[in-house]
């Protein structure tokens, strides 16, 4: 995968998650479930207004899922490489960009696995059982209506998904730097675990005080 061409391979992951996206917001995410869980916040009418204002605007989505995957991947890969300098590592921006677009493949198995899950296996579900799905993840280990709410992203974060693409990053990274996977994996851990650590601060105190 990290010797694929990186345009074809960012390409074949915007349509990859583009398809993803569309198959859940129109096969899983059906109209009566919205319905369903809006009915006690608001008048039937205005949520027949929200269902079509959200068939209307749809295709921002997919016009902006490549705009949102290039910051995300520039911002992992601006972190990363102000390890690879911390640690007197030499890499250029444009190879770990490379390797974490190949590494981004991971997060289309969750969605693919809730398409699986809802569309084949539990097909009696609520808006609620779709919101929280959160397979493999500490989340699943609690009732997610019964925690307390700031809770649920870093529990739903904390997940085996989230460790395998560390492993697959340093594979990338272990390319890159020319070094033995272990090496790879002990330069990856504390490097891309505490982007991930001060992104999680920040959603759940983003989470507390909004939601306070």
């Amino acid at each position: 995968m990290f010797n694929t061409n990186k345009l074809y391979l960012y390409i074949f992951l915007v349509l990859a998650a583009s398809l993803l996206s569309y198959i859940l917001q129109n096969h899983i995410i059906k109209e009566n479930l919205i319905i369903e869980y809006f009915q006690e916040q608001m008048g039937y009418e205005r949520i027949l207004r929200m269902i079509e204002t959200r068939k209307e605007w749809a295709w921002l989505n997919y016009l902006f899922l490549p705009i949102i995957y290039l910051i995300k991947f520039s911002l992992i890969s601006f972190w990363i490489l102000c390890g690879t300098i911390l640690f007197g590592y030499k890499v250029t921006f444009k190879s770990i960009f490379k390797v974490i677009i190949g590494a981004e493949f991971v997060w289309l198995l969750p969605s693919l696995l809730l398409i699986i899950w809802f569309g084949i296996f539990d097909t009696n579900y609520s808006f609620n059982d779709i919101q929280y799905f959160a397979p493999l993840s500490l989340l699943s280990l609690f009732e997610a209506t019964t925690i307390e709410s700031w809770l649920i992203f870093p529990l739903k974060s904390l997940n085996l998904f989230e460790a395998l693409y560390l492993l697959i990053l340093a594979l990338g990274i272990k390319k890159i730097l020319k070094m033995d996977y272990d090496s790879a994996l002990s330069f990856t851990l504390p490097v891309y675990g505490s982007a991930l650590i001060v992104w999680i601060l920040f959603i759940t105190f983003l989470s507390i005080n909004l939601g306070g």
